[in-house]
Formats: structure tokens, C-alpha cells, sequence
């Protein structure tokens, strides 16, 4: 079997205390990535990990083949991506991770016109609202939505936006504009639960936050579906501002509560730290920043 792959195999197990998560990285079964790990120690000729029913850690010798190991592998990275570059093509596979509700749209696209651009890469995109284990489940980055909790990941910031309030004019026309917030009591509302689980919105005003339980016609966990229902006119959403944007500069929605917005967030692309970050992972972040570089967190 092939050496470099065995190390890479043993590496993952070391950094995630298991054949299983380690398997998960390299999209392979954990009964291969037993065999990968083994066959590398019969080649050294030594043990490099401890095994038992409840982890896997490793051994005096594994500690120091781990350090060479990761050596060599970042050698071999930057050896075959200065082949790539050279060539001037991106080669491999990215997996990514992020939020549907900026998923479905801008980071869709995104990748949308990555692959275009670079034909020899393939993209495994999961989008849902938990916030997933990168390097456990093997992951190349990550997207992630407003402050970030302490840990070792690292991350680059992609851009700033706010969600908005908004209807269609069709509604408001029937229903009538609320003044405040606290009329929203007496309007239908389409409620992103992945924003608003509770059913309550935050609002601000005169520098403090508060909140009002508003009454949802829907419930949906979706922004582009709480997108399209407001611009059906069935009620009041509460929208990511850069997915609705045109809507508002063409007419379809309005804004809403312009003075007492609480919303606003900051996107990041997060990513397992390394000496050695990939040529097609920094690539892709640099698409996003430079694909996001025209939205901007004023309507």
C-alpha cells in the first residue's frame, strides 16, 4: 500500500484521538484506515500507536514519527502544489461546510463559478444549520455566521451584512406599514427559524435591545424560502439583506424598521490550523472574498 497515504491516515488518528474520524477525513472505511496505519508499522518496523476500546493514542516512537510525518507531508504538499502552480491549474477535492441559509444562495454561486474556473477540482458542500466538528468529520473549511466561539480553528473574515425586515408592497398596500416593531403583533410573519427559533425578534432603539414575539403565518428553516414568501406578499420576513437586495432595488420588497436593526453579522471562513494550507483551500477563500467584495451590509 501506498506509504504517503499510510502517513497521512496515521497523522489524522494522532490529530483526532480515532480510526473512525480519521477515516471520515479521508473518505475512507475505518477498517481500511486500520490496514493503512498497520502496514505503515509493519514497514517502520515499530508500533505507533497504542489501541484500546475506548482510544487510540500514541507511542514514544509514534510522538517522533508523527513530527517527521507531518514533515514530510507538508514537503510533499508544497512540492505538488508548486507543480500545480506552475501548470496553473488547482487539481482535488474541497469539502465545505456552511450555513443554508447563506448557502443556498451566495455560497452556491460562489462555487458555482470556482469550478468553472478551475475544471479539475470537485466540491463536496454539506449546508445545514448545526455547526459541525471540521476536523473530526474531515472538512476543509467551514462557514460560519457571527462571533466565534474560542478555539484552535482559524479563520479570515469575509465580509459584513445584516438580515433586514422587509415585505412586498402588494402586503403592505392590504395590511397597512407598521410603525414600530411592536405593531408586528397585528401582521403575518414568515419566521426563519434557523434565525428565530423562539418566534422572537430583536430590535434596538435608543441603544438597547429588546424583543417582540411576532405571529408566524409560516415557519420555515430556509432564507431562501422566507425570501420567496415575502416577495409572494404573504407576510413580514426577516431576510439575509444580500439575498433580497435586488428585490429591494427593483421594488418587489421594502424595508422595514430601518432604525432599529440588530442584526448585523460578520462571515468567516474557518479552517484547521497548518503550517501548510492548501493551494486550492486559500484559493477558494480568496474567491470568497473576492466574490463577496460587492455586498455590502447597507441596503
Amino acid at each position: 500500500m501506498d506509504m504517503l497515504q499510510g502517513m497521512k491516515v496515521f497523522v489524522d488518528v494522532v490529530d483526532t484521538g480515532s480510526f473512525s474520524a480519521a477515516a471520515a477525513r479521508q473518505r475512507i472505511s475505518k477498517a481500511l484506515a486500520s490496514k493503512y496505519v498497520g502496514r505503515l508499522e509493519a514497514r517502520l518496523a515499530a508500533q505507533l500507536l497504542h489501541r484500546t476500546t475506548r482510544k487510540v493514542t500514541p507511542t514514544a516512537t509514534g510522538h517522533a514519527c508523527y513530527e517527521r510525518c507531518v514533515r514530510i507531508l507538508d514537503d510533499v504538499g508544497d512540492l505538488m502544489e508548486a507543480v500545480q502552480s506552475e501548470q496553473g491549474e488547482l487539481r482535488g477535492s474541497l469539502k465545505i461546510a456552511g450555513p443554508r441559509v447563506l448557502g443556498e444562495d451566495l455560497l452556491v454561486e460562489a462555487a458555482q463559478i470556482f469550478l468553472l474556473r478551475h475544471p479539475a477540482v470537485t466540491i463536496d458542500m454539506a449546508l445545514e444549520e448545526r455547526t459541525v466538528d471540521i476536523i473530526g468529520e474531515g472538512f476543509d473549511l467551514a462557514i460560519r455566521i457571527g462571533d466565534l466561539a474560542d478555539s484552535t480553528l482559524l479563520a479570515r473574515k469575509l465580509m459584513a451584512y445584516r438580515y433586514i425586515h422587509c415585505a412586498a408592497p402588494a402586503y403592505l398596500a392590504a395590511r397597512g406599514n407598521p410603525e414600530s416593531p411592536e405593531a408586528l403583533k397585528d401582521h403575518a410573519c414568515i419566521v426563519n427559524t434557523a434565525i428565530s427559533p423562539t418566534g422572537q425578534w430583536r430590535f434596538e432603539r435608543g441603544g438597547k435591545a429588546f424583543a417582540v414575539a411576532v405571529p408566524a403565518r409560516v415557519r420555515v428553516n430556509s432564507g431562501r424560502a422566507a425570501r420567496d414568501l415575502a416577495v409572494a406578499g404573504l407576510g413580514i420576513g426577516l431576510c439575509l439583506l444580500p439575498t433580497v437586495a435586488e428585490d429591494l432595488e427593483a421594488g418587489r420588497l421594502t424595508h422595514l424598521f430601518s432604525d432599529n436593526q440588530a442584526y448585523d453579522r460578520t462571515v468567516y471562513a474557518v479552517y484547521p490550523p497548518s503550517r501548510h494550507l492548501s493551494l486550492k483551500v486559500r484559493s477558494f477563500i480568496d474567491h470568497l472574498v473576492e466574490s463577496w467584495r460587492p455586498i455590502h451590509s447597507e441596503p
